[in-house]
């Protein structure tokens, strides 16, 4: 055993761990970074992956040995062990050196940059500008698409919707619902996306005023609104910046607004990260209600015809997310009456309403969407909303289940 063996403490990163089929019948699970920092996707075998729960930052790799035989009465031999994390911190898996020096290049290359480079081109949407538009077109085409956009009404006013931010291959045709009536209205001058953070930040908040850029092309920030915003928040808004680099959340709506409205009408990029049970609770909850506040200020000293977008998902049930047992029939039944008993709260634009039902059943469906449709619904002057779309995608063959929704608000 070498020293540096003896002394090696692996800190596993926040990693996404999901069963996999394995090779003749034997349990296999993969490892990826939700972060999006490593690029890999590793297939460890179930032996290995339950190693992975000791490594803490606080264990050698002997006592990662003594810990694994005490639990599941076998040995796991030290050169296994030992090659196990030089995998991990090739991948960058490790909280460790290797990491930090590529973290600080990644991060700065972000930060230099005045562009959000668009991040799922080329995997999650084409990244052929005329193949994306007849992919994004083709989402409206009927019997699950809403048809086609109709003639504009320039009289009528839509100050917010509620999409999804599932893969577009799973549930594009429910963001056409809520689009078709939004292409249908008057333009509005200026779109707010409120995305969900996936992987958290220090702050409930993070914004940005990088471009963003898709196959379609660039899509301005108002700076003025963001300074504006900032200004009556007083807080930290910028601090967890490179959170917008690989969240997906902002990226498929601005998809949706070249398609419909090009290039012309800009936005302002906010991603929300936080629980049912913060607001009115502590510094993040100070700074939600803050924040909350100064987008309703802002809005309404700004005068123009503003439009929010929260990009929220529902329910996250089966083995995926920590549920024993895959859903399907009636349980799956139960969770979308779930999903619309709740949304009955955001049609009537009641955000304490909404926070009080996931309180209530303890967010057992884990609402993916919270906070960004929470922060819509204190910052908007809508009267009510009507609920156009809701289905649910297969995110495995063994019953994990993802619940969307689209609400549109007049």
């Amino acid at each position: 055993m070498s020293d540096e063996s003896s002394s090696m403490r692996p800190c596993l990163r926040h990693v996404d761990v999901f069963p996999l089929s394995g090779e003749q019948g034997e349990q296999a699970f993969g490892i990826r970074d939700p972060q999006h920092f490593s690029d890999k996707v590793l297939r460890l075998r179930a032996e290995a992956a339950c190693a992975l729960q000791f490594f803490d930052g606080r264990h050698t790799l002997p006592e990662i040995q003594t810990a694994y035989r005490q639990k599941y009465k076998i040995e796991f031999p030290l050169q296994l062990l030992e090659r196990l994390c030089e995998v991990l911190d090739e991948g960058y898996f490790l909280a460790g050196d290797n990491f930090r020096r590529y973290y600080r290049r990644l991060a700065s290359s972000f930060h230099q940059s005045p562009v959000r480079a668009a991040f799922h081109a080329g995997v999650s949407y084409h990244e052929n500008p005329a193949a994306l538009k007849e992919s994004l077109g083709r989402l409206f085409v009927p019997p699950q698409g809403p048809g086609l956009p109709g003639e504009r009404n320039h009289e009528r006013r839509i100050p917010g919707i509620v999409v999804p931010h599932i893969d577009l291959r799973l549930g594009g045709y429910a963001y056409a619902w809520a689009y078709k009536d939004l292409a249908e209205a008057g333009p509005p001058a200026l779109f707010i996306i409120l995305g969900t953070g996936h992987n958290g930040t220090q702050n409930p908040y993070a914004l940005t005023c990088k471009r963003f850029a898709t196959p379609l092309g660039e899509i301005p920030v108002e700076a003025g609104f963001v300074s504006r915003l900032c200004a009556l928040h007083g807080g930290e808004l910028f601090a967890d910046e490179l959170a917008h680099r690989s969240e997906h959340t902002i990226e498929f709506q601005v998809l949706f607004i070249q398609q419909l409205f090009g290039n012309a009408i800009p936005v302002v990029p906010v991603l929300c990260s936080f629980s049912y049970d913060e607001p009115g609770r502590g510094p993040a909850g100070e700074s939600i209600e803050r924040f909350t506040a100064a987008l309703r200020e802002a809005i309404a000293d700004d005068g123009r015809r503003i439009c929010l977008i929260a990009s929220a998902d529902l329910a996250h049930v089966g083995p995926r997310y920590g549920d024993p047992d895959g859903f399907d029939g009636e349980e799956l039944e139960a969770v979308k009456r779930s999903d619309r008993e709740m949304l009955r709260y955001v049609e009537n634009v009641d955000a304490e309403g909404f926070r009080g039902y996931l309180a209530q059943e303890q967010d057992r469906r884990r609402i993916c969407g919270f906070s960004p449709i929470y922060t819509m619904l204190k910052s908007m002057q809508a009267e009510r909303g009507r609920l156009v779309a809701h289905a649910h995608g297969e995110m495995d063959p063994i019953g994990s289940i993802c619940s969307f929704a689209s609400v549109v608000f007049e």
